[in-house]
């Protein structure tokens, strides 16, 4: 299977691009791409009627996998801009775009005690409208993000790399009940 990864953040100590390059292992055999989504433009009517070449393979990538996992910070309580305009291109035409059936699973990310609990339900209120299918098996929030990096963007937190992979495992399975 193909499985789409996508970030909330890329600048350059991106933690969610960190978590993101370490659960790929636990997929295993399956394929992973994570895509970069902050040279996407604006969504707009105007250009969703001839699209950019960019926004094209965007579409085409997410369109040709089983599933898609993001990662992403809270930015003032809600979901980074990248993403949500990401969102937004892949969800046209509304009920029936290439999000429909999709299987998505969420891992948000936070220094804070929440760990991005708002932005993890802004995500799925936001998701469900594309008719995406949401991973719900437990909702993966990572606390105190900045304490489980080593000096190389490795995660060594026991604990989080065990929960990652719980997660991961799950939605790969979600992911195949999903298959037609």
């Amino acid at each position: 299977m193909k499985f789409i990864f996508l970030s909330g953040s890329f600048h350059s100590n991106s933690r969610s691009l960190a978590i993101l390059k370490n659960v790929e292992c636990f997929f295993g055999e399956h394929e992973t791409e994570t895509l970069k989504l902050d040279n996407l433009p604006f969504y707009s009517e105007d250009l969703n009627i001839d699209k950019p070449v960019i926004v094209r393979e965007f579409l085409l990538k997410i369109s040709t996998a089983d599933g898609v996992l993001i990662c992403s910070p809270e930015y003032n309580h809600s979901i980074p801009a990248v993403l949500k305009n990401a969102i937004d291109w892949a969800s046209r035409p509304a009920f029936n775009s290439i999000l429909k059936d999709m299987p998505v699973s969420i891992i948000t990310q936070a220094n804070s005690p929440t760990g991005g609990a708002r932005a993890q339900a802004h995500f799925k209120l936001v998701l469900d409208s594309t008719l995406s299918k949401i991973h719900i098996c437990h909702e993966m929030m990572i606390t105190q993000v900045s304490e489980i990096f080593d000096k190389e963007m490795n995660i060594s937190n026991a604990k989080t790399l065990e929960r990652l992979d719980r997660h991961v495992t799950d939605f790969i399975e979600f992911t195949k009940r999903a298959q037609p």
